[in-house]
C-alpha cells in the first residue's frame, strides 16, 4: 500500500515540476515565435559586464570579474557573483552559491529583452521586457 502511495506522490510531484517548467518558458516561446534569438554566453557577458542593469525598484552593477553589487529598494547588498552558462542564462549567486535570480536574454529587432526565469528558487510566470542597461557603475543614480 505504501509503495503505491509513494508512486502516486512521485507522479504528482513530477507533474507539478513539469508544469512549472512549462509556464516559466511561455514568454520565452512567445519571444522566439516573434523572431527573437536567445543570446549566447559571450553576447550576454558583453551586454552586462561593466554596466548597470536598471530594475523597477533597483538594479545591479555587473563587474567584468564576475562579481556584482545589487541595490534594491534603496539598499545596497553585499557583493555577490554572477555566472553565465553555455546557454546564456545569467544567475546572481549569494556567497554560499545559492542563486537569488536567474534570467535569459534575447535579441529582438536589435533590442535586448530579459526574461526572469526564477527568483529565490521560484519559477517566474511573469513576462519579460526590454532590458535597461546603463554604461558603467550607475547604482548611485538608481
Amino acid at each position: 500500500m505504501y509503495q503505491g502511495l509513494s508512486r502516486i506522490l512521485v507522479i504528482i510531484t513530477a507533474s507539478f515540476a513539469l508544469l512549472a517548467c512549462a509556464t516559466g518558458t511561455q514568454f520565452e516561446q512567445k519571444l522566439q515565435g516573434e523572431g527573437a534569438k536567445r543570446m549566447n554566453a559571450e553576447q550576454v557577458k558583453t551586454h552586462l559586464a561593466g554596466n548597470t542593469q536598471k530594475w523597477i525598484n533597483g538594479g545591479a552593477y555587473f563587474f567584468p570579474d564576475g562579481t556584482v553589487f545589487v541595490k534594491y529598494a534603496g539598499k545596497v547588498y553585499p557583493k555577490r557573483t554572477w555566472t553565465v552558462d553555455n546557454d546564456g542564462k545569467v544567475c546572481i549567486l549569494l556567497p554560499d552559491g545559492y542563486a537569488t535570480s536567474c534570467s535569459a536574454y534575447f535579441d529582438k529587432d536589435g533590442k535586448v529583452w530579459v526574461v526572469n526565469l526564477e527568483i529565490f528558487g521560484e519559477v517566474q510566470q511573469t513576462d519579460g521586457g526590454i532590458d535597461t542597461v546603463l554604461e558603467g557603475n550607475r547604482l548611485s543614480e538608481i
